[in-house]
């Protein structure tokens, strides 16, 4: 019995050594998310296609690299003004802010932005002042 308990804690401790000694090798980072009201979403992606819908959604950039957002509020807007923000996740500063002008019956919306540094960014949709929905990008060179 105590061989099997020697031999058992001996293979613990070598699992053990290993796992720390690979967490230390490797960088964690955050992969961008998003939120969403009411089905309301924000694809981004270099591409649109004819009904200005991205094509290939993806949520890494380069910096000052020129690319789409889709808006899709899940319903009509109900308003004539949509406001989307550009917030540096870093500190939560609004980098900028754009009001739409738009058709109240309508419920989707497509523009190009881009981000001039490096770092994790959100992109948030409000109609009326109110969040809609937020896509989280990251700028990597």
């Amino acid at each position: 019995m105590v061989k099997q308990y020697s031999l058992l804690t001996a293979i613990l401790i070598a699992l053990l050594l290993a796992v720390t000694s690979c967490g230390n090798d490797t960088e964690v980072t955050r992969t961008p998310g998003g939120t969403s009201v009411g089905g309301a979403n924000i694809t981004t992606g270099l591409e649109i296609d004819e009904d200005y819908v991205v094509t290939e959604p993806q949520t890494s950039f380069e910096p000052n690299q020129e690319f789409y957002f889709y808006f899709h509020n899940n319903l009509p807007f109900g308003s004539e003004e949509v406001t989307v923000q550009l917030i540096d996740n870093s500190d939560d500063q609004v980098l900028a802010e754009n009001s739409y002008d738009v058709d109240p019956d309508a419920a989707e919306l497509t523009d190009k932005i881009w981000f001039g540094s490096t770092g994790m960014f959100t992109i948030a949709a409000k109609v009326d002042g109110e969040l809609r929905a937020t896509r989280e990008v990251l700028i990597e060179e």
